[in-house]
């Protein structure tokens, strides 16, 4: 089931909906009394993120309007949400701000203190850095599976080990950075199984003499 931290304040619980196993950490701050809110599975919101809904000024006032998480997302420490829709297999840095109305496609990346501008939509696999941000790489389409399973490790951890689990923003970042080296590599992988450099047995390539009987 969900795990939703007792420190966490959700306002206007009765507006949001959390898909499930989805992990609440203390002091987020979800704004479910502006407008409706829907969270999907496995989404993670690190301590003291703020996911609220957008608004867009009027001449007789201002309207509020609904947020939508999609699976596997991750809100990292500190960060302000204020998208209108968010889609699958996405994470937003520490200390990040995506600005009111944005539109976030499937598979984005947004690094630690980057800050998204109002009313942008972010073009799939890709990744997004810096005040304003930019898009500083395209990403390849296996990353949609490296943070699906990055998501429910969180989880699994999450449940087993308490609020203390390791993993979070700088796991994901870890296993990210690895799918990429390993992408860069491409098919130079062939060249690293000569007979002479493993571990054959205690001096290379030689065999390891029998046991005494």
């Amino acid at each position: 089931g969900n795990k939703v931290s007792r420190r966490g304040v959700l306002c206007g619980s009765q507006n949001i909906v959390i898909s499930g196993k989805t992990i609440v950490k203390s002091g987020c701050v979800i704004r479910g009394d502006l407008a409706n809110i829907k969270l999907g599975r496995y989404c993670v919101l690190e301590e003291g993120c703020v996911v609220r809904p957008p608004f867009k000024k009027f001449i007789k006032g201002c309207a509020f309007f609904p947020v939508q998480l999609g699976d596997f997302c991750t809100v990292g420490e500190g960060a302000v949400l204020s998208a209108a829709t968010v889609g699958n297999f996405v994470r937003f840095g520490k200390n990040c701000y995506i600005g009111k109305r944005c539109v976030i496609k499937d598979c984005v990346i947004v690094d630690e203190g980057a800050v998204i501008r109002d009313d942008m939509v972010l073009p799939p696999f890709t990744r997004w850095a810096g005040c304003p941000a930019r898009m500083v790489e395209e990403l390849p389409e296996s990353m949609a599976y490296v943070l699906s399973e990055d998501s429910v490790e969180q989880y699994e951890k999450f449940v087993s080990f308490g609020p203390s689990a390791p993993g979070g923003w700088g796991s994901a970042v870890r296993k990210i950075n690895v799918v990429k080296r390993m992408s860069s590599l491409g098919g130079s992988g062939g060249s690293g199984g000569s007979a002479g450099s493993g571990g054959a047995g205690p001096e290379g390539g030689q065999a390891a003499p029998d046991p005494p009987k």
